[in-house]
């Protein structure tokens, strides 16, 4: 386990990053391949994809850092390498929270007026998003290595 990409992660939380971004941009980083628009792309998935309360953020975040770590660039390559590890993540993650639904883990509706008043006031950090975050960076910690 990492304690950087945690720490990564954790800290970009605390910048104010969706836990999309924090994750994916975290992961990154630890994985040597830094990019300045991979927040963007993890921006419609906070929320629980685009704030619809679906998929937690931090896990699809996750997903595309697995896909950047073990994923495909050309059609001949091996699809499983990537679906496994994404398939024993959903799992453990659902085995984890009970869920892999934002409104679920959060217990906060976001697609009403009073759960994202309720989330603002609280703040990414102190809602389970930050544990959200930080179980699937072990996790990435665990089944990836840096490029660094």
């Amino acid at each position: 386990m990492s304690l950087n990409l945690e720490d990564a992660v954790v800290k970009n939380l605390e910048r104010g990053y969706l836990c999309s971004e924090s994750v994916i941009k975290g992961a990154a980083e630890y994985l040597g391949m830094p990019w300045e628009h991979l927040p963007a792309i993890a921006t419609g998935l906070g929320g629980g994809i685009g704030g619809t309360a679906g998929v937690c953020g931090a896990l699809t975040g996750a997903v595309l850092a697995l896909g950047l770590a073990t994923g495909r660039n050309a059609p001949d390559q091996d699809f499983y390498a990537c679906a496994g590890l994404v398939q024993e993540l959903v799992d453990r993650f659902r085995e984890r929270f009970a869920s892999t639904d934002c409104v679920d883990v959060l217990g906060l509706d976001l697609r009403t007026d009073e759960g994202r008043i309720q989330a603002m006031a609280k703040g990414l950090p102190n809602l389970p998003c930050k544990e959200c975050c930080l179980f699937v960076a072990r996790y990435i910690a665990e089944n990836t290595s840096p490029s660094r």
